[in-house]
């Protein structure tokens, strides 16, 4: 922990582990299990490492075990930001102000998760994928990588609350999957169990209750097929990220 910079009132539990030229501000809180990378940048009043907390009247158990936290190398978490325990965050990732990141969740190298964005359990999400302020992404979602997720939107994992909500039939959850280079517009809503192919795009305000082919685009509620992904864009896009054509 060479060259550490630690602002006023910043509790570190015996086993967190800080990187060298850490940048740590005011009030921020780490639990058991931590390990932050170099050159990592924490900002105020941000809880990592937060556990679980169950009070008897919620439908998913929790595992009650403890897990680690894990930031890598060059990453930023942003001010009044909350980490739940069993998080591995990749390196040069942007975690903005106000959001939350559940439980079991694994972000890849460089993504970004915006300002007041949830992410809730057991969520993965690609690298370098960008998902902008306020959206809601839900529990046992699979994002993959260079995805782009506009502003204000939600996702559902549970198309049958109805019953399971009273325990009434057994609960089990399944987030969409939304596949690389896809576009999800400003406000739309992604059902549960769904997919969203590669390179699609979701137009904003669409609701999407059904899978999205590769390639197309669809708008509306519920969304429905516009046209395909335009021939010369595609090919631009994939160039740009293998130009060598492999």
């Amino acid at each position: 922990m060479q060259g550490a910079q630690l602002g006023r009132h910043v509790v570190l539990a015996e086993d967190t582990a800080l990187g060298d030229s850490v940048t740590i501000g005011n009030n921020v809180t780490f639990y058991p299990g931590v390990t932050l990378g170099d050159h990592c940048i924490v900002l105020d009043g941000a809880v990592i490492g937060r556990p679980p907390i169950r009070v008897g009247i919620t439908t998913r158990e929790i595992n009650p075990l403890a897990a680690t936290v894990t930031i890598g190398a060059g990453s930023v978490i942003g001010a009044n930001v909350v980490l739940y325990t069993g998080i591995t965050i990749g390196e040069k990732v942007l975690v903005g102000d106000l959001a939350s990141i559940r439980e079991g969740c694994v972000i890849g190298n460089e993504a970004v998760v915006g300002r007041n964005v949830l992410v809730m359990y057991d969520t993965v999400i690609g690298e370098r994928t960008r998902i902008i302020d306020g959206a809601i992404i839900t529990g046992n979602m699979q994002i993959e990588q260079d995805v782009f997720i506009g502003p204000g939107v939600n996702t559902i994992n549970d198309n049958d609350v109805y019953l399971k909500r009273f325990g009434l039939v057994p609960f089990s959850v399944k987030g969409p999957v939304i596949r690389r280079y896809a576009l999800v517009g400003t406000g739309a809503t992604l059902a549960a169990d769904i997919e969203i192919g590669e390179g699609a795009i979701v137009a904003p305000h669409s609701m999407v209750t059904a899978d999205v082919a590769a390639w197309t685009i669809v708008a509306g509620v519920p969304a429905k097929f516009i046209r395909n992904v335009d021939a010369e864009a595609r090919q631009q896009l994939l160039r740009s990220v293998n130009p060598q054509g492999d």
